[in-house]
């Protein structure tokens, strides 16, 4: 069985190279010319927007991996503003290199406009809650920036779609990331590479899952209710799109990789077991605390996925395991990446070490490197694809209901915040 894309699924048919994990390094567009003037030994000044947990990681493995140098911050909240600084400013003074300028602090919601036209940012790294991606990622290719946006690329299918127009504009102009790091890791791209080149035989059954830790709560006492709520981000659903988009989309991307293609249905359920409430976030808007569903792929090859965020301290396991006509695969998040063939009486062939943390810096470097070398590469659509395939299974999960690729496409799905960032941007901002 060979597996194709589906037939009218409302997205560009994808082109992958037979036999080959490269590529999952997205689409590669080569220019003439060095990109913006850039040499080899020339450094880029890179603008962060969300200054939480992930872009002072994200942030930090660019000034480590590379010689890019941070030059710009955006938030909503001062004190995530001025320990990103402090941070950031400490990193440039051992490397011998500039603070930031003060002026190049933005704090609230349309403040990254203000970092957009700064001539100190050639590349932005978008961490803000992914609710907000679509329009920060829209306006930073206007802006000829590259970037890198962390997944998701949305929280819904308006959004997905609006990422996808705005990647088309950035073709050939900027690069453009997506933060799947695994796709940049040894093990996953040598375990790719061989379930492509037919090592284990055709896909017959897949197993997936994520379980892991509750996370922690961010809100502090006397916080108002909309401030807890864009602190608390990861547990609002329109924010981050619900657990399945904003944490499991590592393991769908994996799945999508290694068949060649986003799912054709999926259904199954999901709840909240352990999850009754989070401060300031509306009950309507709390996040599932777990998943149960099936992916059905080209070929009617289905894949269970299975995951969930409860306080299980101590018990973390996330991974695939592809069972083929000729042996099996897994790929575990933690390590190894293996195949075991039936024809060696269960004996593994392949066995290789997974190291995630090492793979972000060597997707950073990647990224960096090839602007310099003016090779514009566009992960858009590999984003957005997978990005919907969550999307899809999340619908499927809170209606009960089987859906389709092209009923998730149709469906118009669009969050509204309906919420009022005045107190906390500084400006009269109001979410649609």
């Amino acid at each position: 069985m060979k597996v194709k894309n589906s037939e009218q699924t409302g997205l560009p048919r994808r082109k992958f190279i037979k036999g080959s994990a490269a590529a999952g390094a997205g689409l590669l567009i080569l220019n003439s010319k060095t990109a913006f003037g850039y040499s080899a030994n020339s450094s880029m000044g890179l603008g962060i927007l969300g200054c939480g947990g992930r872009g002072n990681y994200d942030g930090g493995e660019f000034v480590k991996n590379t010689d890019v140098r941070v030059t710009a911050l955006m938030d909503l909240f001062e004190d995530r503003l001025e320990s990103t600084k402090a941070r950031f400013d400490k990193m440039a003074e051992e490397k011998g290199q500039s603070k930031i300028e003060s002026s190049n602090l933005h704090r609230g919601w349309r403040s990254y406009e203000k970092l957009l036209e700064s001539k100190d940012v050639d590349v932005v790294l978008i961490t803000s809650p992914p609710y907000f991606h679509p329009e920060q990622f829209e306006a930073a290719v206007d802006a000829g920036k590259h970037v890198y946006l962390e997944k998701p690329v949305a929280t819904d299918v308006a959004g997905c779609l609006r990422v996808m127009k705005a990647g088309k504009k950035a073709e050939g102009k900027v690069s453009v990331h997506v933060g799947f790091q695994k796709r940049y890791d040894v093990g996953y791209r040598a375990i790719i590479e061989k379930i492509h080149g037919g090592e284990i035989g055709d896909i017959a059954l897949g197993q997936s899952y994520y379980f892991t830790n509750d996370l922690g709560r961010q809100n502090k006492p006397g916080m108002s209710d909309i401030e807890a709520r864009i602190r608390n981000w990861v547990f609002d659903k329109a924010l981050s799109g619900d657990i399945i988009t904003e944490q499991n989309i590592h393991i769908i991307d994996i799945v999508n990789w290694a068949m060649k293609s986003h799912p054709v249905k999926v259904s199954g359920s999901g709840g909240r077991v352990v999850r009754k409430q989070v401060d300031g976030i509306p009950n309507d808007f709390v996040t599932f605390d777990h998943y149960i569903l099936t992916y059905f792929y080209p070929g009617d090859v289905k894949v269970s996925f299975n995951s969930n965020q409860f306080r299980n301290k101590g018990y973390r396991e996330q991974g695939e395991r592809f069972f083929g006509t000729l042996g099996v695969a897994d790929t575990l998040q933690s390590g190894p990446a293996t195949i075991t063939l039936s024809k060696d009486q269960g004996i593994k062939v392949f066995d290789s070490p997974v190291d995630l943390h090492a793979a972000v810096g060597t997707k950073m470097k990647a990224l960096i490197d090839g602007i310099k070398a003016g090779k514009f590469e566009n992960q858009v659509e590999q984003g957005a694809e997978t990005t919907l395939s969550t999307i899809m299974g999340r619908m499927a999960a809170h209606s009960g209901t089987e859906v389709t690729w092209d009923k998730m496409l149709k469906s118009n799905d669009k969050w509204n915040l309906k919420l009022n960032l005045d107190s906390l941007s500084g400006g009269a901002v109001s979410m649609k």
